[in-house]
């Protein structure tokens, strides 16, 4: 079992985190000419996790808005494998990565077509290239591409013919490096219905289990989500029926990413892999997410017993206030100082490190990768029936949790709540 980081622009992950097995990369953060300029070997070097590494392709984000996603689309465009939506080919002996970027944003519209590349000549091209560039970049896997699936009437077959190519291509262009099916499907197929007699997961598990591939990649698209967290009970239930369901049908390797927190708990069903990051765009997929934005973060500190986090203007101050320390704290070394204050009953200002401000949020992402990263450990040493069991009562502590701090009221939205209960009943819904 591997905590996967996310890797994008910036590949490196919080000073003084252990326990990151691997990297992530996804396209849409970084363009193909910074990342296929850097040497694997430096790469490494710099960044030692990224030693073991999958690429993402993100071909499901080929529905997005040029005009409103132009940073995202210029990047995804730069690889080469969503067809006619392409960008100028960079060549630094005529301009800086910069003015690349300036220049292929500027037209990004007019080039990018918002669909995926269709028909059998376009979709092997696409795939030849995508397998092609993975290999290149020394990839321990190959992730074959797939739209994104938004329709639960669906008969699956265009995804379906992807996969079936992505088999073709990989084993003739890449003979021996495992295969992953893509599965990801937009949250509008999954919100209303019952994962257990959703229709849509039982022919997507019977397709990709029947392929025999190597292993499954699952992303859920969270259209109708708006937070760090996913709430509804039955997203998070088709997640962990999926993870389930491949494990169960004898998938060797199923790896999971853009679930935040909720990842971790589907390790406790079989994930192998997932992956995360500290900030939202690393936590969760939606395609809003992508239009560009210049607004800064601030801290949060993160609370595994409530399996969620406290903005820190004031939120935690006041929990702390009416007795909730003992039930809330999470110790790490990032979070020392933080912990120690609080005991004393000073005020979260009173850390430097901690104190509510933008872009001051070193100590907050290495103290949440460190506990992602302490609890994968931890569920990495322990048997099926313990991470059942470590699941639920998790969980029961979480929801229980979170209703207790609803009766302080007024509480900014940044301190989720309404995930818990969502989250323990997808679980206990389980087979």
């Amino acid at each position: 079992m591997s905590l996967l980081a996310a890797a994008r622009y910036q590949m490196a992950i919080p000073e003084g985190v252990t326990g990151i097995d691997g990297a992530i990369i996804f396209p849409a953060g970084v363009p193909a000419p910074t990342l296929l300029r850097r040497k694997q070997s430096t790469l490494v070097k710099k960044y030692p996790h990224l030693a073991r590494r999958l690429l993402d392709p993100q071909l499901y984000l080929a529905e997005l808005n040029p005009s409103r996603c132009r940073a995202s689309c210029v990047n995804l465009a730069s690889y080469g494998w969503f067809g006619d939506s392409h960008v100028e080919a960079y060549d630094s002996k005529k301009m800086t990565q910069a003015d690349w970027r300036t220049k292929s944003k500027a037209k990004i519209h007019s080039t990018w077509t918002s669909l995926a590349p269709s028909g059998q000549k376009a979709v092997h091209t696409s795939i030849s290239v995508c397998v092609a560039t993975q290999k290149a970049l020394g990839c321990e896997a190959l992730i074959l591409p797939s739209p994104l699936t938004v329709d639960a009437s669906t008969d699956y077959s265009a995804e379906l013919g992807w996969l079936d190519e992505g088999l073709r291509v990989a084993a003739k262009l890449a003979p021996g490096i495992p295969r992953l099916t893509t599965i990801a499907v937009s949250d509008t197929c999954l919100r209303g219905i019952d994962p257990t007699s959703n229709s849509l997961l039982d022919l997507i598990l019977d397709q990709v289990v029947a392929r025999n591939t190597e292993g499954a990649y699952v992303v859920l698209e969270q259209a109708n989500e708006h937070g760090y967290y996913c709430s509804h009970p039955n997203t998070i239930g088709s997640l962990l029926r999926l993870t389930q369901g491949l494990k169960g049908a004898g998938v060797n390797r199923v790896v999971v990413a853009f679930a935040g927190v909720a990842g971790l708990l589907a390790t406790c069903v079989g994930a192998d892999d997932w992956c995360t990051g500290w900030y939202r765009g690393e936590r969760r997929l939606r395609l809003a997410d992508h239009e560009d934005q210049t607004g800064r973060a601030n801290p949060t500190f993160y609370s595994h017993g409530l399996a969620s986090e406290f903005h820190l203007q004031l939120d935690l101050d006041r929990a702390v206030e009416k007795g909730f320390l003992k039930r809330i704290e999470d110790d790490t070394q990032a979070s020392a100082g933080l912990m120690k204050a609080l005991r004393a009953n000073r005020r979260v200002a009173s850390v430097p490190d901690w104190a509510y401000s933008q872009s001051n949020v070193a100590a907050a992402k290495e103290h949440f990768m460190t506990a992602m990263a302490r609890e994968t450990t931890k569920l990495t040493a322990s048997g099926p029936s313990q991470r059942l069991l470590y699941a639920k009562t998790w969980l029961e502590g979480a929801a229980k949790l979170a209703a207790d701090l609803y009766t302080l009221g007024g509480l900014n939205p940044r301190t989720e709540l309404d995930h818990q209960d969502g989250w323990l009943r997808a679980w206990n819904a389980l087979p």
